[in-house]
């Protein structure tokens, strides 16, 4: 039932112009031009005072609509000349419920997509390091074309079980942080860094990959000149490969190839420092 006689209100769909909700619920599932309303009239947020034809009762209506709803609300052009100053004020009523209306449902579709990027966000991010975590990575790494030029690298802390076990893991912490730091200052215009195990890192590289010896010395001047609150200094060993390097038989064996250099650079570091090698 109209809330005053003579007087109707519609809310419809921007796009479809189907109306989704009414005062008198046989309007619902029609559409504005079937009724001789058009939005047409009006542009992005202004407000219009038109005439139609609704069941044959020659009308006022006032239209404002935003990018996802339309608000109509229609006055008996008899009930108009007979009340104008009460219709108007009814009209004005209904214009302001309505923009508090499509003001509540926005902030709901607003918090909805901010719940949604924060879902995937925690989905995708390790916790400590906030680079990509191993889902990410593995999601990621099965869109890759091996036919494209890219970069893999394999990335690896060392002496991280030496700081966890003699300065305790709140240096661990802040070696692991750190780490992850100069990776993504170095590579992430480039591509993207993944924190695949405890101290095991990946990064996969995009763009510029002829650029890479430049990024190189880059991250490793950014880790020679590193210098922590709990550790003094830190050390990343890598490995990369260049997917073009040869006809690969899968993604994985591109992956393993940059792990064997790696861990070759690893052992040579442990072994120039005089170090254990602990895992």
């Amino acid at each position: 039932m109209p809330f005053y006689e003579g007087i109707e209100i519609f809310a419809a769909d921007a796009k479809t112009e189907i109306i989704e909700g009414a005062t008198d619920s046989g309007w619902i599932g029609k559409t504005l031009e079937s009724l001789g309303i058009t939005s047409a009239k009006t542009k992005g947020e202004e407000t219009g005072l038109f005439y139609a034809t609704l069941d044959g009762d020659l009308c006022r209506y006032s239209l404002c609509q935003d990018d996802n709803y339309i608000v109509v609300v229609t006055v008996e052009n008899t009930i108009y000349l007979q009340s104008t100053v009460f219709a108007i004020l009814i009209v004005g009523v209904y214009l302001i419920l309505a923009s508090a209306c499509m003001i509540y449902l926005l902030s709901r579709v607003m918090k909805e997509k901010y719940e949604k990027e924060k879902l995937i966000y925690t989905s995708t991010t390790d916790e400590l390091t906030r680079c990509l975590n191993r889902h990410a990575y593995e999601e990621d790494l099965n869109r890759l074309d091996p036919d494209k030029e890219w970069i893999y690298l394999s990335m690896d802390l060392n002496g991280l079980k030496q700081a966890n076990d003699s300065l305790g893991h709140a240096a661990g912490d802040e070696l692991l942080r750190a780490a992850a730091d100069q990776m993504k200052e170095s590579f992430s215009p480039y591509g993207k860094v993944y924190r695949i195990g405890g101290d095991e890192f990946a990064v996969i590289l995009t763009k510029k990959v002829q650029d890479l010896p430049a990024l190189l010395k880059d991250f490793d001047h950014r880790v020679f000149q590193w210098h922590g609150e709990l550790t003094g200094s830190m050390a990343i060993s890598y490995g990369y490969v260049f997917s073009s390097e040869k006809k690969w038989s899968n993604i994985y064996e591109i992956t393993k190839a940059a792990d064997e250099r790696m861990y070759k650079n690893k052992a040579r570091y442990y072994l120039e420092n005089g170090l254990e090698r602990r895992k």
